[in-house]
C-alpha cells in the first residue's frame, strides 16, 4: 500500500524525499523513493511576477508537502553564477589551484592573471581574488610587488585575499575594504584546504538570497542551500565512482546547458599532452564555464557567435540535415529565428570548439578523439536529439576514431544523484 506524503516526510529517512532546484527559466521538484531514486518529477516555468519564495512555497504546498520538513533539500543557479576575477602572486600553479577551487564552489571564473601582469579587465566580477604562494615568512619581494598592485584596473564588487598569510596585514593596510581567507596553499602546493571554496560558495549563496530572493523562502527551505554547479560535478563524480544509475565507460564530458550558461564537465584524461593549461595536479575532473553560451538569457551573444563562425554552414548540415541550407542563408541575411533545439545544439558546437582549442580563461586543450562518451543535462538539453550531437562531433575527430556514445540525461539524474551524495568533493 502506497503510503501518504505526509507519512513519507515525518518518518526517518537516509535520503531526502523531495528536492528543488530554481533555475533561471525553470523550478524543478523531484519525489525520491527511500533508496534515492526518483519516484516523479515535475517542471514548472520561472513565475517572475510571484518571485522565488512565493512560487516555490506554493507549488510545494499543492504537492502536499510541508515546508518545514527537513527532509527537503534546494540547490539553485537562479543569477547565472557569481562571477570570479583571479590574481596570482605566483605564477601557474597557485592560478590553478585557486581557480578549481572557485568552480568546486559553482562560481565563475572570468580570467587568471599574474601580480607582474596585471593588465586589468572591463569584465564586471563580483570578486576580485587575490591570492597563491606558500606562507612564507621571507616575502618582502613579494611585499614591493603588491604595493604596485593597482585594484583600480578592475571592476570589482569585492576584494579577496587568499594567499601568503605573512603578507595578509599589508594588503589590509593598503586595502581595508578587502576580507581576508585562509591560504589555501599554506605550507606547501597541495591546494587540498578548502577555504577558497567555502568562502566562494557562501559569496555565491549570499549573491543568490539577496539578488533572488531565496531569503524570502520559510522554514527550512532557505537552510543549506547548495549552488547547482558544484551538485552537478558532484553527480558526475559519483557516476565515475559507480555509486550512480549512470554508467560511465571511459573518457567522458558532461555538458549541462541552461538558459545562462554551459558547463562543460571532464574526465582529465582527455586534456592534450601538450596543453598549455593543465587541470590541477591531483584532480580526476575538470569544469569550465561558458558564460556566454546559453538558450535564454545569453541568447544574443550565443547567435552572434554562430552567424560569425567559419564553419556556421558545417554545424547547420549537421544540426539540421537538408534544411542545414536554408539556415545557413538566413543566418547570413540576419533573418534567422534558430529554435531552441538548434541554439542547444549551438551551444554544443561552441563549447566543443573552445575545448578543441584551447580557446578560454584557464581551459585545457583537449583531444576530442580521446572521448568515448558525453552526456548531456540540463533544462536546455533536453530537446536535444543523440545523433545530431554525434553529428557535431564528427566536425572534430579524426575517421579513426570511434563516435561518442551520447546521453541526454532527461530525468536530470545528475542533478538527483549530485544533491543526494555524501562523496567527498575534490580540491
Amino acid at each position: 500500500m502506497k503510503r501518504d506524503e505526509g507519512e513519507l516526510l515525518a518518518a526517518p529517512r537516509t535520503t531526502p524525499a523531495v528536492v528543488v532546484d530554481i533555475g533561471s527559466t525553470q523550478v524543478k521538484i523531484a519525489r525520491l523513493d527511500r533508496n534515492g531514486a526518483i519516484e516523479s518529477q515535475a517542471l514548472h516555468p520561472r513565475d517572475f511576477d510571484a518571485g522565488i519564495a512565493r512560487q516555490v512555497e506554493s507549488l510545494l504546498e499543492r504537492g502536499g508537502i510541508s515546508i518545514d520538513s527537513d527532509a527537503i533539500v534546494v540547490c539553485s543557479s537562479a543569477n547565472g553564477g557569481l562571477r570570479v576575477g583571479i590574481v596570482c602572486l605566483s605564477p601557474h600553479f597557485s592560478g590553478a589551484a585557486l581557480r578549481n577551487q572557485v568552480l568546486l564552489a559553482g562560481a565563475n571564473p572570468l580570467f587568471v592573471h599574474t601580480l607582474d601582469e596585471q593588465p586589468g579587465s572591463l569584465e564586471p566580477v563580483d570578486i576580485l581574488l587575490v591570492g597563491g604562494g606558500i606562507d612564507d615568512p621571507e616575502a618582502a619581494p613579494l611585499e614591493r610587488r603588491l604595493r604596485a598592485f593597482a585594484p583600480h584596473r578592475y571592476r570589482y564588487g569585492s576584494l579577496a585575499y587568499a594567499g601568503n598569510a605573512h603578507v595578509a596585514p599589508l594588503f589590509l593596510e593598503l586595502f581595508p575594504e578587502a576580507t581576508v581567507i585562509a591560504n589555501p596553499l599554506a605550507d606547501a602546493l597541495s591546494g587540498r584546504a578548502l577555504s577558497v571554496f567555502e568562502a566562494v560558495r557562501r559569496a555565491y549563496l549570499d549573491d543568490l538570497v539577496y539578488k533572488e530572493g531565496v531569503s524570502e523562502l520559510r522554514g527550512s527551505l532557505a537552510q543549506g542551500i547548495r549552488p547547482t554547479p558544484e551538485i552537478v560535478s558532484q553527480g558526475f563524480q559519483r557516476a565515475l565512482a559507480n555509486e550512480s544509475s549512470i554508467v560511465v565507460s571511459g573518457a567522458c564530458i558532461v555538458l549541462d546547458i541552461g538558459g545562462a550558461t554551459t558547463d562543460l564537465h571532464y574526465t582529465v584524461e582527455i586534456v592534450r599532452n601538450d596543453s598549455e593549461q593543465k587541470p590541477p595536479a591531483g584532480v580526476s575532473v575538470g569544469r569550465f564555464v561558458f558564460t556566454d553560451l546559453g538558450i535564454v538569457a545569453s541568447r544574443d551573444s550565443l547567435v552572434q557567435q554562430l552567424r560569425h563562425h567559419p564553419r556556421l554552414y558545417d554545424f547547420l548540415g549537421r544540426a539540421l540535415g537538408s534544411a542545414g541550407s536554408a539556415s545557413y542563408q538566413a543566418a547570413r541575411e540576419g533573418e534567422w529565428e534558430p529554435t531552441p533545439a538548434v541554439l542547444s545544439c549551438g551551444c554544443v558546437f561552441l563549447a566543443l570548439d573552445r575545448f578543441a582549442h584551447g580557446r578560454g580563461p584557464g581551459l585545457p586543450t583537449a583531444d576530442l578523439g580521446r572521448i568515448a562518451q558525453v552526456i548531456l543535462t540540463g533544462g536546455a538539453a533536453q530537446t536535444l536529439d543523440e545523433a545530431a550531437v554525434v553529428r557535431i562531433f564528427e566536425l572534430y575527430r579524426s575517421p579513426a576514431n570511434a563516435a561518442p556514445e551520447v546521453l541526454v540525461d532527461r530525468r536530470y539524474q545528475l542533478w538527483v544523484d549530485g544533491i543526494t551524495w555524501s562523496g567527498a568533493t575534490e580540491s
